[in-house]
């Protein structure tokens, strides 16, 4: 079995289907951009245990006031 270390992955704890909006906040939000350095247009396989690993593309990045 091969892997494909291109893409960063992530746990979040929400159920994933095919072309489904996630909203992540938090700690999350601060680990994505603080620490992997992503930005609006990356692509992350996200995964929660259960749906398998899902390829998902950042569309937003909101800053809280």
């Amino acid at each position: 079995m091969r892997v494909n270390y291109k893409f960063q992955r992530l746990f979040i704890q929400q159920p994933l289907s095919l072309n489904r909006e996630i909203e992540i906040e938090g700690a999350q939000v601060s680990y994505l951009v603080h620490v992997l350095r992503m930005k609006e247009g990356d692509q992350i396989l996200f995964f929660n245990g259960e749906d398998g690993e899902w390829l998902a593309e950042i569309t937003a990045i909101k800053k809280s006031l």
